[in-house]
C-alpha cells in the first residue's frame, strides 16, 4: 500500500483528477477553477513559530478566504474543483498517513467559503470486517457532471487486523444530502472509473475481491467477508 504519500505529479492518492496540496505550494496562480474566477492558493508560512508549514486559501473576485485545513495537509491532502466552479473537494486525514481519511466540500461564492462533510462516518455505507470496529477511509474520486453529485471511495483501513485490507467500494452520492444514487464494487470501479482513480485505489488487491477468504487474517471469523 502506498497510502499517505503525497503525489507531486499525476494526481492525488485517491483521485487522479485531484492535485496534491503539497504540489501546489508556491505554484504561481495556484489551482484555478474551470471558469477562471476562483483559485486555491497554497503558500509556505513565513511564521517560523507557526504550527503548520503551509497556508491554504481560496480567492474569488479579489477576495481571499482561509480554508482552515492547513493542519491536515501533512498526510497528503488533495483538492479538485467541480466542473461548474461552484465548489471544490478536499480529501484529508485527521490522523496520519494511513487515515482516517475524510472528504470536505467547500462551496464558493462571493460571500466566502461554506464547508461541510457529506460522509462523516463511512461505516454507514460500508463497514469493514476487522477484529475491532474500525472507521473506513473516505476519499473523493471525482465530481459528477456538476457540484450536485460526487463519487467517493470507502476503503477498508490498510491494517493487518482487517479482512481484505485496502480494498474499497465506490458510491455516487448527491450533495449535500449524501443520498446514494449508484454504487460500484471494486472490480466495477476499476473498470468504469479507472481514469479518475488515484494510485491507492488502482493498487487495491483484486484477489481479495475474487477470493475474499484468502485475505482474512488468522483468528478473524471469515463468515462476514463477502465479495465486493
Amino acid at each position: 500500500m502506498c497510502l499517505g504519500l503525497p503525489s507531486f505529479a499525476g494526481g492525488g492518492i485517491f483521485s487522479k483528477d485531484a492535485s496534491s496540496v503539497w504540489s501546489l505550494a508556491g505554484k504561481a496562480g495556484g489551482l484555478r477553477s474551470p471558469d477562471g474566477v476562483s483559485r486555491i492558493i497554497v503558500e509556505q508560512s513565513t511564521d517560523q513559530k507557526a504550527d503548520w508549514p503551509l497556508l491554504v486559501r481560496a480567492t474569488r473576485k479579489g477576495k481571499s478566504f482561509s480554508t482552515h485545513f492547513e493542519r491536515f495537509v501533512s498526510a497528503g491532502a488533495e483538492v479538485a474543483w467541480a466542473p461548474d466552479s461552484s465548489a471544490f473537494f478536499v480529501t484529508y486525514s485527521d490522523g496520519g498517513a494511513i487515515g482516517t481519511y475524510h472528504v470536505l466540500i467547500y462551496q464558493v461564492d462571493d460571500s466566502g467559503l461554506h464547508s461541510y462533510e457529506p460522509i462523516p462516518n463511512g461505516r454507514k455505507l460500508f463497514a469493514p470486517h476487522c477484529f475491532d470496529p474500525e472507521v473506513p477511509n473516505v476519499g473523493a474520486i471525482r465530481w459528477g457532471s456538476s457540484a450536485s453529485t460526487i463519487i467517493i471511495s470507502v476503503e477498508v483501513p490498510p491494517h493487518s487486523s482487517c479482512a481484505s485490507m485496502g480494498t474499497f467500494r465506490a458510491f455516487e452520492v448527491t450533495l449535500p444530502e449524501a443520498r446514494v444514487v449508484r454504487q460500484y464494487n471494486q472490480l466495477e470501479a476499476k473498470k468504469l472509473l479507472w481514469p479518475s482513480l488515484g494510485v491507492e485505489l488502482r493498487n487495491a488487491d483484486d484477489s481479495c475481491i475474487r477470493k475474499p477468504a484468502t485475505c482474512v487474517p488468522p483468528g478473524l471469523d471469515p463468515s462476514p467477508a463477502r465479495s465486493r
